[in-house]
This record gives C-alpha cells, structure tokens and sequence, in this order.
C-alpha cells in the first residue's frame, strides 16, 4: 500500500479556498446531523415504545461495536493539520491511502476542542505495530491407525452394502418374456 501525504511541511500548509469549503461541509453536515438527531428524539418523547425499540437496536449495535478492536497491526498513525492550525496525531485504518477517506475527513480537535475540524494536510507516520510474522504451516498429522476390531466392523458393513448393491441391480424374474 502507498500512504499519500498533501500539504507538506504541515507547519508551512496555507489555507486553500477548497479547506475553507471542506470545513464548511463538515460544519453543515453535523448540523443536518444534529437536526435528525432532534427529529427522532421528538419522535421518541412521544412514543416511549418506540424508544425503548431503538435503544435496544442501539445497545446492541454499540455492544457489537465494543466487542470487535481493530487491530494495531491495521492502523495507521497519521499527522495531520487541521482547519483550526493545530497538528496533531490521529489513525484510521491501514488499508484507506489517506486519513480523509470513507467520511472521515474532519474530527474533533484535541487542542482546542473545535468539532469538526477538517483535516487539511497530512502525512504517514507508519503502522501502529508491526504485523504479525507469518506462521509456519503445522505439519499434517498422521491418519490414527484404527484397531483391528474397528477395521472388521468397517468391513461388515461394506460387505453388506455391496451384497444389497448386487441384489438391487440383480435380473429378477422378468415378466416381460
């Protein structure tokens, strides 16, 4: 995997019009966020059974999300320059090119507090842990030998099944002579 950088040094990154409106969009898209969140607690306080269902969707999908670590081995650390001018150290997962792919271009600033804050500028700093080394393929284990009891017991019961083979495909007394 090749990790692009944009804006480097990130100490000398200047403020693009593109930022300008990249921090824009993030700001509109927590509002708009903010807005349904509203919109479904309205819905909520007035029916508590439905509440009560989409808490439990809730719980269970934030249980599901606990239970699963990415592993450091699948993270990248990144630098990263925000909209607000601080620089700070994030991760996103090793197999996203960059630090701003599927959604996650802004985050809040560590520093300041600013949410969102777009991420402006970055570059890789490597994997949060080396990968595992591979592990040698275990050796096939030899077939357990089976007890002479076993082995004539096994073979009663193919004997009987070729003997009920035979009579099945046997010529019967054809009627048709």
């Amino acid at each position: 995997m090749t990790y692009e950088s944009h804006g480097t040094p990130l100490e000398e990154y200047q403020l693009t019009k593109a930022d300008h409106r990249g921090q824009q969009g993030s700001e509109d898209a927590k509002r708009w966020a903010a807005e349904i969140i509203a919109k479904k607690e309205a819905e909520e306080a007035a029916d508590p059974v439905l509440k009560a269902g989409r808490d439990e969707v809730a719980r269970r999908a934030l249980a599901m999300i606990a239970s699963w670590r990415t592993p450091d081995h699948e993270l990248m650390r990144w630098r990263v320059r925000l909209y607000c001018g601080h620089i700070v150290e994030t991760q996103r997962h090793a197999e996203n090119a960059c630090p701003t792919a599927h959604g996650s271009s802004s985050m809040k600033c560590p520093e300041c507090g600013r949410d969102p804050s777009y991420i402006v500028a970055f570059e890789p700093l490597g994997l949060v842990a080396e990968p595992p080394k591979p592990q040698a393929p275990a050796a096939p284990s030899a077939p357990k030998r089976r007890t002479r009891a076993q082995l004539e017991r096994r073979l009663a019961e193919l004997e009987a099944e070729v003997s009920e083979l035979r009579q099945q495909s046997a010529p019967s007394d054809s009627k048709d002579r």
